[in-house]
């Protein structure tokens, strides 16, 4: 059992690093991921607040036994670029956290899959930002490319998202899928029942993100 997308007090979650990283003792974790939101917001992970985390992060994973690893979720803006702070993240999530519909909303994810070098991105289609006007050979075009790019998809349980839909099309594709509760308080880190059941059903030939 993993959770590959836990925001933490360095952004803004409400936990911080040692109680994650006990909860995810306490939930018998292999893994965790600190994925805090990056310096395109006011609350975002600076260089120097990185560094901070980074050193919480290895006493917490030396303390409780855990895998904890250091990532980040980036913005997309409508260029299609993201903000990094510098510091050697172990991976990159990419994500639109606007009201973006239809045609704008993948050439956003295309162009920033294609310029920078993420590693997965994050809650495609989110329900919670009411996207709508899904494209079907948009749809096969971001498969496509995810696929030749060896970018990760992520099944995350908070936005339950990516939708059925798009997710039938990941079927017997040679795919990779990231699992994420998207947990901004310290009762959802872990709860990742929904991206499991996603994964089981839809991702039949994927492999699962390792940073």
């Amino acid at each position: 059992m993993l959770d590959l997308h836990v925001h933490s007090v360095y952004s803004d979650g409400s936990a911080t690093i040692d109680e994650i990283a006990r909860k995810a003792k306490e939930l018998r974790m292999k893994a965790v991921a600190i994925v805090d939101h990056s310096i395109e917001l006011y609350f975002g992970l600076t260089e120097a607040k990185a560094k901070q985390r980074q050193i919480e992060i290895d006493n917490a994973s030396s303390l409780y036994g855990v895998k904890i690893y250091s990532g980040i979720e980036c913005s997309i803006d409508a260029s299609g670029d993201i903000m990094l702070p510098d510091f050697d993240f172990d991976f990159i999530i990419a994500s639109v956290h606007e009201f973006v519909y239809g045609r704008d909303y993948y050439e956003r994810v295309l162009k920033c899959m294609e310029k920078y070098e993420i590693d997965v991105v994050g809650h495609p289609f989110s329900r919670l930002f009411n996207f709508d006007g899904r494209i079907p050979e948009m749809d096969e075009k971001l498969v496509d490319i995810a696929e030749q790019l060896g970018i990760a998809i992520e099944l995350n349980s908070s936005h339950r998202s990516p939708p059925d839909p798009f997710l039938e099309l990941c079927r017997d594709r040679k795919l990779i899928y990231s699992i994420g509760s998207d947990a901004h308080d310290l009762s959802k880190v872990g709860d990742v029942g929904w991206s499991i059941e996603r994964a089981k059903r839809y991702m039949t030939r994927a492999k699962l993100f390792s940073p």
